[in-house]
């Protein structure tokens, strides 16, 4: 039994231009071009971000009354949450933080926005630890620049066993110190000018408004 003959072979397909990629194969190649690019572009600014310093002055970003700021020097603090359930321990903690930048503005003028101590009455509430601490988130939130201070660290107080709240920006003269209240509204009982001190007295270094 003899087999077919094979078919002539067609001498001109080897001439021919190779086939045109199909448009699927076309969207693919690019598709896969533009990842690798949005992989590079990632990766560049994430090394900007990582090796950028960061400048500015401290407390320069406010955060939601849920979160109380650290001192910083020169960068600006995170605010989280306040860790634990007690306030007298976070308000503690707080003044701690604060303390080293307090002592910075020792015997220069300062606005003074709030002191509040358990068992004062103001406006007919009566503040306990949770309100005083609450009022310190809020003074915070509001000033980002703001400190913590106990009275008792410093003899420019009346009185003792208060939780003190001023603004970390100093001025030359405590009428300076006013009108920066007077520029934000504030009542003249809720800011007033203030000097710390830990050798003088109260007389002098409080101007109220």
């Amino acid at each position: 039994m003899s087999s077919a003959p094979s078919a002539p072979s067609d001498p001109s397909r080897h001439d021919r231009p190779p086939p045109r990629a199909t448009a699927p194969a076309v969207a693919a190649v690019v598709a896969s071009l533009l990842v690798l690019a949005s992989a590079l572009v990632v990766f560049l600014l994430r090394d900007t971000l990582t090796t950028r310093s960061v400048e500015g002055r401290p407390y320069a970003v406010a955060s939601g009354a849920a979160g109380i700021a650290t001192a910083g020097s020169g960068t600006t603090p995170s605010r989280g949450p306040i860790a634990g359930t007690d306030p007298v321990a976070a308000l503690t903690r707080q003044a701690a933080q604060d303390r080293s930048r307090v002592e910075t503005f020792v015997g220069q003028w300062i606005p003074q926005i709030s002191a509040k101590a358990p068992g004062l009455v103001v406006d007919g509430r009566t503040f306990d630890d949770a309100a005083v601490l609450a009022d310190v988130i809020a003074s915070r939130d509001r000033f980002p620049q703001a400190l913590l201070l106990r009275s008792d660290d410093y003899t420019s107080f009346r009185r003792g066993g208060f939780w003190v709240t001023v603004v970390g920006t100093s001025f030359p003269t405590p009428q300076a110190a006013n009108a920066w209240c007077d520029q934000q509204g504030l009542a003249p009982d809720d800011c007033f000018a203030k000097r710390l001190s830990h050798t003088e007295g109260p007389q002098g270094n409080t101007v109220p408004r």
